[in-house]
């Protein structure tokens, strides 16, 4: 496999751009931000991407929350996330793709009665939780450029599929942002959350607890 562990990373000072093109400001439950725009599916270097897809998911991985609360950078990591946490998760002609840690977000779709038109923005998670439970993945070459190929579209990758990423964190990763440049990735034919229950915010158990409990 490509050995991109020990590179030293220069294509971190796009990530604010990026970040800036998928909408940092979180809007409440049913807002949708109105100057986001979804990316088309462009794709100029599928070969490059090739290169990263393997056929068999890790079987150990650490959430993203987890990696979040200790972003070490040049630390190889494995995790599993999906496709969501911002309005538009991809970038255009960049192969950059925002993860969303399915065991702390829960899409629109999966939450009773919401029937949101673009369900990976997890509009409905407070904005805090959403902040330290995503991470920016992308992909680089061997001179540590960020491929320029969208990765929508790519091997079947879209809105709210699940992703497992090997990968290093990559420098300029703090407490405010996480970054990973990917070494392996693998599309998993469905995610193993889609059945989940919301564990927060509107239509969570938690919510449904409160409104059932006894009134003072």
């Amino acid at each position: 496999k490509l050995n991109r562990t020990t590179m030293t990373i220069k294509s971190t000072q796009l990530l604010p751009a990026f970040l800036a093109a998928a909408g940092l400001l979180l809007s409440a439950c049913g807002e949708k931000a109105t100057e986001e725009k979804p990316s088309a599916e462009t794709t100029s270097d599928d070969s490059a991407l090739s290169e990263f897809v393997v056929e068999e998911a890790h079987a150990e991985l650490k959430q993203i929350s987890e990696v979040f609360a200790n972003p070490e950078p040049g630390t190889e990591v494995v995790i599993g996330g999906e496709v969501m946490g911002r309005m538009n998760p991809f970038i255009d002609g960049r192969a950059m793709v925002v993860l969303g840690d399915s065991t702390k977000l829960t899409p629109c779709n999966r939450r009773p009665g919401d029937e949101c038109t673009t369900p990976w923005d997890v509009c409905c998670d407070l904005p805090e939780v959403i902040k330290s439970s995503i991470t920016t993945v992308q992909f680089v070459d061997d001179d540590g450029k960020i491929i320029k190929s969208s990765l929508k579209g790519f091997n079947g990758i879209k809105e709210l599929s699940y992703l497992t990423v090997a990968g290093t964190i990559a420098e300029g990763s703090n407490a405010e942002n996480l970054l990973i440049n990917a070494t392996e990735v693998h599309v998993a034919k469905e995610s193993p959350y889609k059945d989940a229950l919301p564990v927060s915010g509107h239509g969570s158990e938690a919510e449904a607890a409160a409104e059932g409990a006894p009134k003072e």
